[in-house]
């Protein structure tokens, strides 16, 4: 237990903040405003890259199957397999599918197209939810759903005709389709930059597959979870099955938020950890500067387990209320920096993040009590290491020295 004596003086050195000698001033402000940036970009960081990670696994993985069955030649009793898969206990979405890649032409202008053929009466939760935003439903025979960065680059209208033009399919010829733009979407991941919707018999005559369907799009209970069951839905269909999960499509873009996460917050906890042992520069200076005052304690009967723990109790307050306000800041921090980035977006009149580079549009912002108890538990106990070699060296202190001049 701390004795009242020595409780009372480190509190006392830390309001203090050491009044007697600028430099010992400067140099405590400066480890105090280091802890506070320091833990403060922490946590906003850590919560921004959590933010990434979620939207991964909840918007992008939303509307990316977790695992696609694709069929060699076409699924024609696609219904009654349909319902076999989805009675599955692992799998909790069946959506049958047609796709073609191609390029969408309109007023001199080209861009490469995903075109995505989907049953009204099976549209996945994930691309439901967008359609249901924007007022949208899948568009019947001859109609298309343009995401909003196509329709931006191509100057494409509500309304207006668009060509669609599809490469040669089993030796045939390259086709030009004309379709009639009914809606624009936007998921605001990088899907908006080819992704583009149509009927299911639209798509599948296209393909040259009619009444058949390629495939199956599943959204399963587990998603780190879907190779495994991926290989296990191939013993249980018939033979012709093969399948892609999202590791293979999104898995380096799930590693590379994995290894940016680890990376940035092991670089700002180097700061911080700088930061926490600036205040052994403090203490240092600190000592020096009340040499004399620990001699008369000591004359006075103050031992040198007191004298430790006085400057502990200094360095702890000091690391304490740095790491509050930190803490208060980093929290702060998360609610704004969304809009903050945003008004720095309309005022510069640019995008910061697009979909054509990064794999959403915005700033997430996903932060979890849990890191930031971590962070200020760590600085703490950073702080705290760095306090005990200048209380030690502050108890060595010979009394006879200090006092004699």
């Amino acid at each position: 237990m701390l004795k009242p004596v020595s409780l009372f003086m480190g509190l006392r050195y830390f309001r203090s903040g050491g009044r007697s000698n600028l430099l010992v001033s400067f140099i405590s402000m400066l480890a105090i405003t280091g802890l506070v940036l320091g833990i403060a970009l922490l946590v906003v960081v850590l919560s921004v890259m959590n933010g990434f990670d979620r939207e991964l696994r909840e918007r992008i993985l939303s509307v990316v199957p977790h695992v696609q069955l694709i069929h060699s030649t076409g699924v024609a009793d696609w219904r009654q397999q349909r319902q076999s898969i989805a009675q599955l206990p692992m799998v909790t979405e069946v959506t049958p599918y047609n796709q073609v890649d191609g390029l969408i032409h309109s007023r001199q202008q080209t861009r490469p197209l995903q075109l995505l053929g989907l049953s009204v009466d099976a549209v996945p939760e994930g691309l439901d939810s967008v359609l249901t935003e924007h007022g949208l439903s899948v568009p019947l025979a001859n109609q298309l759903l343009l995401s909003e960065s196509i329709a931006e680059d191509l100057n494409v209208r509500v309304n207006q005709r668009v060509s669609v033009i599809i490469p040669p399919i089993s030796g045939g010829k390259t086709a030009a389709y004309s379709f009639q733009v009914v809606g624009i979407f936007a998921t605001h991941t990088e899907l908006d930059q080819v992704l583009g919707l149509a009927s299911l018999e639209q798509v599948a005559q296209i393909a040259d597959i009619p009444s058949l369907v390629q495939g199956f799009r599943l959204q399963v209970a587990d998603e780190f979870d879907a190779r495994r069951i991926g290989y296990a839905l191939l013993d249980e269909l018939p033979f012709g099955y093969g399948f892609r999960d999202w590791f293979q499509t999104h898995g380096n873009l799930y590693q590379a938020i994995q290894l940016s996460r680890n990376m940035v917050g092991l670089l700002i906890f180097l700061i911080v950890a700088i930061a926490a042992f600036n205040v052994i520069s403090m203490l240092m200076m600190s000592v020096v500067d009340k040499r004399r005052d620990i001699a008369i304690l000591q004359t006075l009967g103050l031992s040198r387990a007191n004298i430790v723990q006085l400057f502990l109790v200094q360095g702890t307050m000091i690391g304490l209320f740095g790491i509050s306000i930190g803490v208060l800041f980093g929290v702060l921090g998360c609610y704004w920096v969304a809009d903050l980035v945003g008004w720095i977006e309309t005022m510069l009149g640019t995008t910061f993040l697009n979909t054509a580079v990064y794999p959403i549009d915005y700033i997430p912002v996903d932060m979890r009590w849990s890191d930031v108890a971590s962070i200020a538990a760590t600085a703490i106990a950073l702080n705290i290491l760095a306090t005990v070699y200048p209380a030690v060296r502050a108890s060595r202190m010979a009394p006879a020295e200090e006092l004699r001049s």
